[in-house]
């Protein structure tokens, strides 16, 4: 991959992040535990997956790029 698509995947999925949040904020909020566990479970698995498949690769090739929440 090379330093611009590296940097607008980072960016993008940076963004992806903070939308997750937003949306786990609304849920957990909303009184309904089922939506709420659900949610969680939802969201964790598409960070994890996007932690591992996409951006460890990308902070590997480009270990300047700090990861969410770092910078």
């Amino acid at each position: 991959m090379d330093r611009a698509v590296a940097e607008k995947v980072h960016t993008l999925v940076k963004d992806m992040f903070a939308r997750a949040n937003d949306v786990l904020y609304i849920t957990n909020n909303s009184g309904d535990a089922e939506l709420r566990k659900k949610t969680q479970r939802a969201i964790g698995v598409v960070i994890a997956e996007l932690g591992l498949e996409i951006l460890e690769p990308i902070y590997k090739q480009f270990p300047d790029l700090p990861p969410p929440g770092v910078e």
